[in-house]
């Protein structure tokens, strides 16, 4: 049994991941008109799933009910320590904020995707795509806060700060398991 267009767009969006894809690559692969697009999006249904459009992109991902349990698994991982490469990503995120992947790739000088895939898993940091930008752009997430035990971003170290406070702040990160034991 073929799979339906149903099937088929959410495993393309599903393979494509936080990315999403532009309507125009869909509608070339699935063979289909813009107005069938948009009722194949609007169609679909999934228990936890659902596809969100933002501009001409299309993206995967979870409803909004499923937030607190989500949350709630990040934070009672009783492995919530970062890579080396993904704390060098999430402070990047954190200090430049928006930040593009591209841009991140450019700072550390190596592809990043891997690293910052782990934090918008981790709902650390979240990719919301702008009006004027054709890359989505990466920010940090309440719950990256309340992980880390800042009521903002302001509680970042600065480079005015002594260098060794600011190792500190990020071996904590390193370390940061993000459950509260209460």
């Amino acid at each position: 049994m073929a799979l339906e267009h149903k099937g088929i767009l959410e495993g393309l969006l599903y393979t494509a991941g936080d990315e999403g894809l532009e309507a125009r690559q869909i509608m070339e692969v699935l063979e289909i008109t813009e107005d069938e697009l948009n009722e194949l999006a609007a169609s679909y249904q999934a228990p936890g799933l659902m596809i969100q459009q933002y501009g001409t992109t299309y993206v995967l991902t979870t409803k909004s009910e499923a937030a607190p349990y989500i949350e709630k698994l990040i934070k009672n991982q009783s492995n919530m320590k970062l890579s080396q490469a993904a704390m060098e990503v999430l402070s990047i995120i954190a200090y430049n904020q928006p930040v593009t992947r591209s841009d991140i790739e450019l700072i550390r000088g190596i592809n990043s995707d891997g690293a910052a895939k782990t934090l918008i898993a981790r709902g650390l940091v979240e990719a919301k795509a702008e009006d004027n930008s054709r890359s989505q752009q990466l920010y940090t997430t309440p719950l990256f806060l309340n992980v880390f035990g800042m009521a903002n971003l302001d509680e970042l170290p600065t480079t005015e700060e002594e260098e060794e406070e600011i190792e500190s702040f990020f071996n904590n990160l390193i370390n940061q398991k993000g459950d509260n034991n209460e």
